[in-house]
């Protein structure tokens, strides 16, 4: 399933017309990596670069694009979510996931919605990997800009 969810953001990114013949995908990998959930979201992270590797070894995407997940601890704050998301758009990162703590999820939501408002030849798009409940207020405040995958 997480290999399907790589390939649908990979497919994404060619809809969008956001990458270049020889353009490898970076994918900003959001999630505490540090203090009490980092066992969380190491093994969310493993499990992203196990993907990105079965992808990459079947010759990647779109014409041999290889995937690249770029790991950024937000050490379960929001504040920190938002400085990571700075230092996403500042290297030109366009894929974020994340899914530890919808305190982050929010922060990140509000963040990218704002960004590609303001942004709109270099939107960003934000996964959320883990949140499973279809009437969650972060669930329903997206707006075309971010997308989850129910974890079930």
């Amino acid at each position: 399933m997480l290999k399907a969810f790589v390939l649908m953001l990979a497919a994404t990114a060619a809809l969008g017309g956001t990458l270049s013949a020889a353009a490898q995908v970076k994918i900003a990998y959001i999630d505490p990596l540090s203090g009490a959930f980092a066992s969380i979201g190491d093994f969310g992270y493993k499990s992203f670069v196990a993907a990105t590797e079965d992808v990459n070894a079947t010759g990647g995407v779109l014409g041999g694009q290889k995937l690249e997940i770029v790991p950024m601890d937000n050490k379960a704050s929001p504040e920190e979510s938002l400085a990571l998301f700075k230092k996403v758009t500042d290297s030109g990162i366009r894929f974020i996931v994340q899914g530890q703590g919808s305190g982050a999820a929010g922060a990140l939501i509000d963040a990218v919605n704002k960004w590609n408002e303001r942004n709109p030849g270099k939107s960003v798009l934000f996964l959320n990997y883990a949140s499973n409940d279809p009437s969650s207020p972060i669930r329903n405040a997206v707006s075309g800009t971010t997308a989850s995958m129910p974890t079930t």
